[in-house]
């Protein structure tokens, strides 16, 4: 399988950062109180990735061990569809091309280049370490909050919080790991 990396990277960069805009959250934009074993994200991202730039919409759905991330374009139109599962992972491309492999990071870096890292990012959208392994650095802000979090080679710097019902989650946050750039702005989460 060769490498579509602009193509998966503009669905990636739709998944996980925003560079240009700022997508504003609204309060009262939840349901629920999603958790890290059930959820669903709608923001934007932005993704910056070997000098090129992607930005969009997504939908993120997790429950227990399944994912189905839809990434949209700057127009709204569905560009890309990953889907998770015990059985392991697919991607449909709006112009119907699938691609399978065992995991979401051997898909992700077979079809974009690079992997996303959809097993520690459940975590971290709660700005919480991924229990598989210890972080190699973990910072708090003066209210205690993550401002900054080293694991498995990525770091994650939450740069704004936004109350999420009875809880504080993070509203935007950057990624960063060998040469990949990407900005989630989280508008809203609800629980499934």
């Amino acid at each position: 399988m060769s490498p579509i990396r602009p193509a998966w990277a503009l669905t990636l960069a739709v998944l996980l950062l925003s560079s240009c805009s700022w997508f504003v959250r609204q309060e009262g934009a939840v349901s629920g109180r999603p958790t890290t074993e059930r959820f669903e994200l709608n923001g934007r991202v932005a993704v910056r990735f070997e000098g090129d730039g992607y930005s969009g919409s997504l939908r993120w759905r997790h429950a227990d061990d399944r994912d189905r991330v839809e990434l949209y374009g700057p127009a709204g139109l569905l560009y890309a569809r990953l889907s998770r599962n015990p059985d392991g992972a697919t991607m449909e491309m709006s112009d119907g091309r699938r691609f399978q492999e065992a995991d979401a990071g051997t898909l992700s870096r077979s079809v974009l280049g690079w992997e996303l890292p959809l097993q520690q990012l459940r975590h971290w959208v709660f700005a919480r370490p991924a229990p598989d392994s210890a972080p190699t650095r973990f910072d708090v802000d003066a209210d205690g909050r993550p401002k900054l979090l080293e694991q498995d080679g990525w770091k994650v710097s939450y740069l704004a919080y936004s109350p999420v019902g009875t809880d504080v989650l993070p509203a935007r946050m950057d990624l960063e790991h060998e040469g990949l750039k990407v900005r989630l702005i989280v508008a809203s989460w609800n629980d499934l």
